[in-house]
């Protein structure tokens, strides 16, 4: 019962899905970070559904069904987790830009203004989503290769969760602190190492050489967010998890169509 009450708190709190009310307190926290990644299993299972409904019964050659198709493609993960991780990517550009001490780019996320260089952040972001989905769309790959890119968002919160459990707080205060503080750590740590070993596992024997190299690929950016949140903030806070989740997709939506046009 207590997994059942944790997974509604982690859809709750992640996503924009309506769920049964749940009491938020430490108990059912417990496993809450653990379930954070089923949000991710359910955006993939949506974009597939919608690439299987594009090529199956849209005319795909058809250029407004590819531009369709790809502002679905960006707009799914925003739309059903009601932006919340972006909101910290944003928040966190804006500090990075600052080149700041630690103090002053913590005040800076904490701001409710936006700043100048997080819309610059957001522009590109989306300008350069937008262009590589469309790369996708336009190039008609086969189902097969396309469960190669599948996997990001359920992999982008496995390593999130993994962060949470084992990076050290910016903050002794803070959602990701009581996240963090409430979480049962071991069996968190345990959980997300299995599953990220499970999914790359099965990426690698299936895609070989391409699996391999994503792998390296999501490896460095996960070692990339640990010396970038120690250097810029001395750990990591709510804000700077939802830029890493931001970019590991984004970085793993560039790598894919860089690896399936080799």
């Amino acid at each position: 019962m207590i997994f059942i009450k944790s997974l509604i708190l982690a859809f709750s709190m992640f996503s924009k899905i309506p769920m049964i009310k749940v009491e938020w307190n430490e108990k059912n926290m417990r496993y809450m970070m653990c379930f954070f990644s089923f949000v991710g299993f359910f955006i993939s299972a949506v974009i597939f559904c919608l690439f299987l409904f594009f090529q199956k019964v849209v005319n795909p050659f058809s250029f407004v069904s590819q531009m369709i198709f790809t502002i679905l493609f960006l707009s799914i993960p925003i739309f059903i987790t009601g932006g919340i991780h972006f909101d910290g990517f944003m928040d966190t550009s804006d500090a990075i830009a600052s080149h700041t001490s630690i103090e002053k780019k913590l005040e800076i996320m904490k701001d409710s203004h936006v700043g100048s260089f997080a819309v610059i952040s957001c522009v590109l972001y989306f300008v350069i989503y937008f262009a590589f989905s469309f790369v996708v769309i336009q190039q008609k790959i086969e189902m097969r290769l396309f469960f190669l890119y599948l996997p990001v968002f359920p992999l982008s919160r496995f390593f999130s969760a993994l962060a949470v459990a084992t990076f050290p707080c910016a903050k002794n205060s803070g959602l990701l602190h009581t996240f963090s503080d409430s979480s049962s750590r071991k069996f968190t740590i345990i959980w997300c190492i299995s599953f990220i070993t499970l999914i790359f596992f099965l990426i690698i024997y299936f895609f070989r050489l391409k699996g391999i190299a994503i792998f390296a690929i999501s490896i460095l950016c996960f070692l990339y967010y640990f010396f970038m949140s120690k250097k810029n903030f001395g750990g990591i806070t709510g804000d700077v998890a939802g830029w890493f989740l931001q970019v590991f997709e984004i970085v793993w939506l560039i790598s894919f169509v860089i690896l399936i046009n080799i």
